[in-house]
């Protein structure tokens, strides 16, 4: 009888941070390489890379709550403070400390924006817009949720989102964007939709929030101009997490400094 994925994922969460591809396999008595094949053809993302990118996420918590590195370190199941540092900047953009410090900077800043009414969008471009003009645009619309809410959109080279997007977009009181300037090549689309909370914690850890996943990669050039509709729904165990620390981009966005990778 096939274990059903949702069972495989859950077992994964539950024993974070030491769980690994070899112990996941042998609880369900199956092979490491079948499993690790099984869940890359059901999810499209690496069995190790999802649980990499678990334990990172279980780390979040530790930060927000404004406790040491190393008792995030640990939360996240790591040994080596060094290799923590590194791995936890390259899949959240910041390394732990200052995430620790910035925190409540961060959430207020997306406070303040969730209660403007002003329908706005902001867009971070890692690249210069001018250089990559496309010939046919990508049209996105987002469906479900709350428009009082903030919807996340960002195209990621890998499944798994990581580091910054190449390109991202923050959509308040609003659900359409157009994206016709990006670096030929190709790329997966994710978005996430964040409410107000006066818990910080619920603007890090996106693991409770709605989310869209367009279910096969998008390679730019289009063969014609296209229009994705992305429907938001509920968070499954199977989704990859978003470490990205998505406040952190509209922080550096709205504060009074220019910077010429990031455009309105």
């Amino acid at each position: 009888m096939t274990v059903p994925l949702a069972t495989i994922c859950a077992h994964i969460r539950a024993t974070l941070p030491d769980c690994t591809p070899a112990s996941v396999a042998a609880h369900f008595a199956l092979s490491r390489f079948h499993l690790s094949r099984r869940f890359h053809r059901e999810t499209g993302l690496p069995l190790r890379d999802y649980i990499a990118a678990l334990k990172i996420e279980h780390g979040i918590a530790a930060l927000v709550a404004q406790k040491p590195v190393i008792d995030s370190q640990l939360d996240a199941g790591h040994e080596s403070a060094a290799t923590y540092s590194h791995t936890f900047r390259a899949a959240t953009g910041i390394a732990p400390a200052r995430y620790r410090d910035k925190i409540a900077a961060y959430s207020a800043t997306l406070s303040a924006e969730l209660a403007c009414p002003q329908p706005r969008t902001f867009s971070y471009h890692g690249y210069a817009p001018q250089q990559h003009p496309q010939p046919r645009a990508l049209t996105v619309r987002l469906r479900g949720g709350e428009a009082r809410h903030v919807v996340f959109a960002g195209l990621f080279p890998a499944p798994i989102p990581r580091g910054v997007p190449v390109l991202g977009r923050a959509l308040f009181h609003c659900r359409e964007f157009r994206i016709d300037a990006v670096p030929d090549g190709t790329y997966y689309l994710l978005a996430c939709e964040i409410p107000k909370s006066r818990n910080p914690l619920h603007y890090f850890r996106l693991d409770y929030c709605l989310r869209a996943l367009h279910p096969a990669p998008v390679t730019f050039p289009l063969p014609a101009a296209t229009t994705i509709d992305l429907a938001l729904r509920p968070f499954a165990p199977s989704d990859p997490p978003i470490t990205v620390n998505l406040p952190k981009l509209l922080y550096d966005f709205l504060r009074p400094v220019s910077y010429t990778h990031l455009t309105l």
